[in-house]
């Protein structure tokens, strides 16, 4: 049985192209909430919760083909006539993975905390957390995994809200998401990807350091990278206003050259 169709909300009225947020590992749709807030008006918005996010469960790991012909399900469904993917942290995988199989449907790509495959470094750590939160709920890896991704930033509403989020998911679909991120390579998808693209790293970013999404923009032809300041593993959450600036002046010019008026 093919699986049902990714939970999803949508900002604005346009069908003809819509900007797909992708929320990162440990996280759901809610993610994106504040930069949408600053896109209204100007982008419809879709945010889906991925399969293996806190609010869909999966059976088994999932991997970047499955989740790319997913969201291609979510687009063909909703009716739009292009789409692009916005992806953070792990998610950017997903969203390379997605401009890569349909070239034809993705106007641009815009890449945040990126990173062009998971390392044997961060797939053994990740594999490490599966089995301590299958044998010790998600209690056993907290506050250290939310605190690192905010590293030298301040523990304010936003980062009590993603706590609470990513403390409230089901510790097994937690695991098998992070098995599924544990084997992801999307290096090889990066060359064929053939819209413009635009590469955001966050300045404290120690999961995910700007030295790999500065990687996986150069694997891209044309791709234009950029560090935000005062961000660190989640730059479109930590710092929404400045991550929707920089997206809708990328996208102003870059939807000019791909999608004709």
């Amino acid at each position: 049985m093919p699986p049902a169709l990714l939970t999803h909300e949508v900002t604005g009225d346009s069908r003809d192209i819509a900007l797909l947020l992708l929320h990162p590992l440990g996280a759901d749709l809610r993610f994106w909430d504040a930069c949408i807030a600053h896109w209204r008006g100007l982008f419809t918005c879709v945010a889906p919760n991925l399969r293996q996010s806190t609010t869909a469960p999966s059976l088994r790991p999932t991997t970047l083909e499955e989740q790319a012909d997913d969201l291609e399900e979510l687009r063909a469904a909703l009716g739009f006539g292009h789409l692009v993917p916005v992806g953070c942290a792990m998610s950017s995988m997903v969203a390379a993975c997605y401009a890569a199989r349909h070239p034809d449907r993705t106007a641009a790509l815009v890449l945040a905390n990126a990173t062009p495959r998971s390392s044997e470094q961060a797939a053994a750590m990740l594999t490490a957390r599966a089995e301590t939160v299958r044998s010790g709920g998600m209690a056993a890896i907290l506050p250290q995994a939310v605190e690192r991704p905010f590293l030298n930033l301040p523990k304010d509403r936003r980062y009590e809200d993603y706590l609470a989020t990513f403390a409230g998911q089901s510790a097994d679909g937690y695991a098998l998401a992070c098995l599924a991120s544990a084997g992801f390579d999307a290096a090889p998808l990066l060359p064929l990807v053939r819209c413009p693209s635009l590469v955001i790293a966050g300045e404290h970013d120690v999961l995910l350091p700007p030295a790999l999404g500065r990687e996986a923009a150069s694997l891209i032809p044309g791709a234009r990278f950029e560090i935000m300041p005062d961000a660190a593993h989640f730059a479109p959450y930590q710092r929404p206003e400045a991550f929707a600036a920089r997206v809708a002046s990328f996208l102003d010019a870059a939807l000019r050259r791909t999608v004709p008026a």
